[in-house]
């Protein structure tokens, strides 16, 4: 316990936990909220092994978005810090919003550089249920500049995957399709095969986590805000993440929430009427569906439905900003260089007029 005090003192992140004993020892002196060395996230569960003891994956989104994942689904990561209790990733910070889906009243918890509400966590020395070792975990605090609690989750989505979500506090809905499963985040080295090390802290800054409301959540928001204003830039820059169907004579329209992604009093039902699902979907391929039955709106989803109509409702209207195509980020089953949807987002597409200029929408 002395040599892990004694690591905190002169700024070392890293050390092994050394088996002098079969019990779990909680040192003294609590970690920091700062985390300045490079780190995994496992998640643990030990009530659901389809999740326990696998590492967080990340998926690149719309506007430069990282979406987070259970695997299969993203490529891992090992280069996640902590600032001040947030969770970054270069200019990138673990946010809590988006995709909310009215049957368990939950939203994603993804990475950003903008400047949505970000999720809080508190570094605690903690003994792993299981083995008895000991562990850094990221005790959720809450939403920033929120009321305080609530828990992190991980839902299913495609491909077997999990998606991280964020459950407020005082909330009693659940989701019987996709039951949100609350999970404990486990700080890992980078450099260890297992959570067999353990993860130091760095006593140069606060050593407690601040509350969710605090002006100190304020004034780091401000700050990242700022300091990543270059990487907003590029990002916005770059072309929007969808498949340009125009010289098949379909203009992209948006981002569509669908039925779990509304928000009330909208009803459940799908944006879009008529479904056609295979395992081989590309937006090609719906849109030949589509038009050859007569359809004016196509929009592919969940990388393997096709979605056909003649009209949506109001409420269903894609956004027109970059962020608001950050739900479509899914590839197509048939042809992973293109985007189909999300889940429960739609890739909307309109079919142009003969002779008529087919345009997409435009996207800041």
């Amino acid at each position: 316990m002395a040599s892990i005090q004694m690591n905190q003192f002169r700024g070392a992140f890293f050390t092994a936990l050394l088996a002098v004993s079969s019990a779990c020892t909680i040192p003294a002196a609590p970690p920091s909220n700062t985390i300045s060395s490079p780190f995994r996230v496992q998640i643990q569960n030990a009530s659901y092994p389809e999740v326990d003891n696998l590492f967080m994956n990340l998926l690149l989104a719309g506007g430069g978005d990282q979406h987070l994942y259970v695997g299969p689904v993203g490529v891992p990561t090992s280069d996640l810090m902590l600032d001040q209790g947030f969770l970054t990733r270069g200019s990138l910070h673990a946010v809590l919003g988006g995709e909310f889906s009215a049957i368990d009243n939950t939203v994603k918890m993804f990475m950003t550089d903008r400047g949505d509400p970000r999720a809080t966590f508190s570094p605690t020395y903690a003994c792993n249920p299981v083995t008895d070792a000991l562990q850094l975990e990221l005790r959720f605090v809450g939403k920033q500049n929120d009321v305080p609690g609530g828990w992190i989750c991980v839902r299913p989505t495609y491909d077997d995957a999990h998606e991280f979500r964020y459950y407020p506090p005082g909330d009693t809905k659940n989701d019987p399709n996709k039951f949100c499963i609350k999970v404990t985040l486990v700080a890992v080295p980078a450099t260890s095969s297992s959570s067999s090390s353990i993860l130091s802290t760095s006593s140069a800054s606060s050593t407690s986590s601040h509350p969710v409301t605090s002006s100190t959540a304020t004034t780091s928001s401000t700050t990242k805000t700022s300091t990543s204003s270059s990487a907003t830039s590029s990002a916005s820059s770059a072309p929007p993440p969808y498949t340009d169907m125009t010289s098949r004579g379909f203009a992209f329209v948006g981002c569509a929430p669908e039925e779990r992604t509304v928000q009330p009093p909208d009803n459940a039902s799908r944006t879009l009427p008529v479904l056609y699902a295979t395992d081989s979907m590309t937006n090609e391929l719906c849109m030949s569906y589509c038009r050859s039955n007569g359809y004016s709106y196509a929009g592919t989803e969940y990388r393997r439905e096709c979605w056909c109509g003649n009209s949506y409702a109001a409420t269903r209207q894609p956004g027109t900003t970059r962020a608001s195509l950050a739900g479509c980020a899914s590839t197509c089953m048939g042809n992973t260089t293109q985007i189909c949807g999300g889940s429960s987002w739609l890739s909307l597409y309109r079919a142009c007029a003969v002779g008529a200029p087919c345009t997409n929408a435009q996207f800041t």
